[in-house]
């Protein structure tokens, strides 16, 4: 059996971008994060015992907080922070979405996903 635990589209404003502007004024983001890991069926769940998706969304807030170039580094370091945190996931992904990306045409956001 197999215990998945997702925030989802968290909105968040920050400041990651390769133009100046973009470090200047930020963005709106959405974080994205699914993780999964193994259960017994049966098995006593307890806090200790799962991914606790309140911690999992103020770890994406604080790394969110930090400025990076790219939205790929972002996502990369929250997966590694997860995996260090909970080293009961298996699997998961991370999604980062810049809402309003600095480009030429009308779109709903532009991301990235790591997936393991």
């Amino acid at each position: 059996m197999t215990i998945t635990v997702e925030i989802d589209r968290m909105r968040l404003r920050a400041f990651h971008g390769l133009l100046p502007q973009e470090r200047l004024v930020g963005n709106m983001f959405e974080v994205s994060v699914s993780v999964s890991y193994p259960a017994e069926p049966g098995a006593d769940i307890t806090p200790d015992s799962t991914v606790c998706y309140a911690e999992l969304a103020n770890m994406a807030k604080k790394r969110m907080a930090e400025p990076s170039g790219l939205i790929e580094t972002v996502a990369l370091d929250l997966r590694e922070a997860i995996v260090k945190r909970w080293p009961q996931v298996t699997s998961g992904s991370v999604r980062v979405s810049k809402v309003t990306p600095p480009v030429s045409v009308q779109l709903h956001s532009a991301s990235v996903t790591v997936s393991w």
